[in-house]
């Protein structure tokens, strides 16, 4: 609604009471326009048909972004000051859309951000096209970098910035600042660096720079330069506010941005000890607790993970990036329905924040087809119980989603031998279904394969709490079995269950045991317990160990026509040292090195020394598939002889 003249003149003395002394030119050289128009107007009332008070008042009036009031006074002015003062009111439109954007939620938080880009649309236009701005042009084409920016448009922001780079256009550095946070969403975190360490020499003690140099060094796996800017940064913020006393939020979230410094370089028992530091002294921060989600989920705890975001969300309700998280952390654990309404919520809240469309992505890609390959191929001497050439080929094509909870896959298992200049092979094709829900996961599957019997497999697992899993299987007619069984034309049915604990991602304690029943009357069972220890994590390298033992009966004994003691056991000792060569967000290339001491004792035979060698490389070649393969040498005995085996090993995931 238009304010008329005296309401346009109260306001003004309002908003100058106490009124500033001066005349109108040191008022304006003051910058207190309040006052100013305060002044102007008291003239207006006194002489209506004052052309330069008319036009003072609507200077001022328009200063102070009371711009339809301004238009009320029907000033006349030149059109070089309308341009430059239409310029002021899309800046200052600018500016409170900002602050809405960070402030409101839901769509509405956009409206004036979307306005003021509105009307510099067309010049925006126009200088793609070949426009060459003037001054004030180009003023507003910069303050649209920062509109687009706090939009979540960075790909038009960084082209506009771009665009005038080449023009020879110097941007001040406050929009800088914008620039780098773009670049950084388009995971250009070098330009970003670079963007933030110019705007921190001319702002030193600007916080969203600080912050976002930080997260510019995190994000191109510069962890160590991170954690020390961040810390230093932290440090050098007060405690208290200097106005008011209160707490400091500044330093409150550049601290835990520093305790999350530690979960990004694998120091994570420092990021939990301090975490829980942080937390006994603010239990309801938000911040706070969205970092011990971080920390919990890193641990390998998603069930107390999810329950942080809940709490985090109990104290801000209508923040979408937790609402993402959560549904995220949900989708991992199969609560399908609850998963796909909290990413409904978040996108209600902004879908344009890049953590929801992060999650959208998740989403995307848990829906889509599945095919997952485990291969390997050996070399050894004739005698091997694997023969002198192996090779085997485990394929299963799993589709999309199917009411949720299911999955219809499609199984191919091959193997072949060369014993003594003949192969043996082994290939059943199976189809069957995967039902997930919650804390459990449970297949079905029947198969066939050659003149062999149709085969039927199921398979359970149970998965509690975060710290212990339950599995079982069951098979009718088992793809485990050697093949020297196969040659001679017998097959076997199984039964398996294990038991894991887990710690936390560096400790995992688990337990298997197993028996098979040969159609030729021998039964055999195993038993095998592992303990793996990780006892270095940093960003670049992992140190980890695994003990194992496991012991096995055969009732048939050396009467088989396969490698098969009557009582064989062994233990080993595997340390294997990992690399992360490279990484650069969803893309990164690992290798891992991993040696092997034991000793294995078969009945009859004795004891002997056991080693093997492996190499392998992992690339994540995107969120939509991985490929790792390996090489290797083992050396063990069998039957008192010891013997080499070359092998290679290849596994692939692709969702598509």
């Amino acid at each position: 609604m238009r304010l008329s003249f005296r309401d346009l003149l109260l306001l003004s003395c309002t908003l100058a009471c106490p009124a500033s002394a001066g005349t109108p030119e040191q008022l304006a050289a003051d910058g207190d326009w309040a006052a100013l128009l305060g002044v102007y107007l008291a003239t207006l009332e006194k002489n209506p048909q004052d052309a330069k008070a008319r036009l003072g008042a609507w200077r001022a009036a328009m200063r102070l972004g009371i711009f339809e009031q301004a238009a009320g006074l029907e000033a006349g002015i030149n059109a070089r000051e309308q341009a430059a003062l239409e310029g002021d009111r899309i800046a200052i439109a600018i500016r409170y859309g900002r602050i809405n954007a960070r402030t409101l939620n839901g769509p509405e938080r956009y409206h004036q951000l979307d306005s003021a880009l509105s009307s510099s649309a067309a010049l925006a236009a126009a200088f793609q096209s070949g426009l060459q701005p003037d001054a004030e042009e180009r003023r507003r084409l910069i303050d649209r970098i920062s509109a687009l920016a706090a939009r979540n448009r960075p790909s038009d922001a960084v082209a506009l910035y771009e665009a005038l780079l080449a023009i020879d256009v110097e941007v001040p550095v406050w929009a800088l600042s914008d620039v780098a946070g773009a670049y950084l969403s388009l995971r250009q975190p070098r330009q970003a660096e670079m963007l933030y360490r110019r705007v921190l020499v001319a702002t030193p003690d600007s916080f969203d720079a600080n912050l976002g140099l930080f997260y510019a060094l995190v994000e191109s796996e510069q962890l160590a330069l991170a954690q020390a800017h961040i810390d230093r940064f932290a440090a050098s913020l007060p405690v208290r506010r200097h106005l008011d006393g209160q707490p400091n939020g500044e330093r409150w979230s550049a601290e835990v941005a520093s305790d999350q410094a530690r979960l990004y370089a694998e120091r994570i028992a420092e990021a939990q000890r301090r975490i829980e530091q942080r937390l006994a002294v603010t239990p309801f921060n938000s911040e706070a607790r969205s970092a011990e989600a971080s920390l919990h989920l890193a641990r390998g705890w998603p069930r107390q993970g999810e329950a942080d975001l809940r709490r985090a969300l109990g104290s801000d309700p209508r923040n979408p990036a937790l609402h993402a998280d959560r549904a995220e952390v949900l989708l991992s654990l199969q609560d399908w329905e609850p998963a796909r309404a909290e990413l409904a919520r978040a996108r209600s809240l902004d879908a344009d924040t890049p953590r929801v469309r992060q999650a959208d992505r998740t989403f995307e890609l848990h829906d889509r087809r599945e095919l997952y390959v485990d291969a390997g191929y050996g070399v050894g001497q004739n005698s091997n119980p694997y023969g002198s050439s192996d090779w085997v080929v485990d394929t299963w094509l799993y589709s999309s989603p199917l009411a949720e909870r299911w999955r219809a896959f499609v199984h191919n298992y091959s193997a072949s031998a060369d014993f003594n200049g003949a192969w043996t092979n082994w290939v059943r094709t199976g189809v069957g279904a995967e039902w997930r829900s919650g804390n459990w996961r449970v297949t079905g599957e029947t198969n066939g394969g050659g003149a062999e019997k149709v085969g039927v497999l199921g398979t359970l697992r149970w998965q509690p709490d975060d710290y212990w899993k339950f599995y079982a299987a069951a098979e009718s007619l088992t793809n485990n079995i050697p093949l020297q069984a196969v040659r001679a034309g017998v097959t076997a049915s199984r039964l398996s269950a294990g038991v894991d604990w887990q710690a936390h991602e560096s400790r995992k304690l688990a337990l298997v045991a197993s028996r098979t029943d040969f159609s030729d009357g021998n039964l055999r069972q195993n038993v095998m317990a592992t303990w793996f220890e990780r006892w270095l994590s940093t960003p670049r390298w992992n140190f980890e160990t695994t003990l194992g033992a496991d012991t096995s009966r055969n009732s048939l004994g050396y009467a088989a026509p396969y490698f098969n003691p009557p009582e064989d056991r062994s233990l080993w000792f595997t340390a294997a040292v990992e690399n992360l060569a490279w990484r650069d967000y969803d893309y990164s290339f690992r290798q891992r090195l991993a040696l092997t001491v034991g000793n294995y004792w078969q009945s009859g035979f004795g004891d002997g020394d056991t080693e093997a060698i492996e190499y392998h490389q992992r690339w994540e070649l995107g969120r939509a598939m991985s490929l790792r393969y390996g090489i290797g040498r083992s050396l063990r005995p069998y039957d008192g002889v010891r013997e080499a085996r070359n092998f290679a090993t290849l596994t692939l995931l692709w969702r598509f």
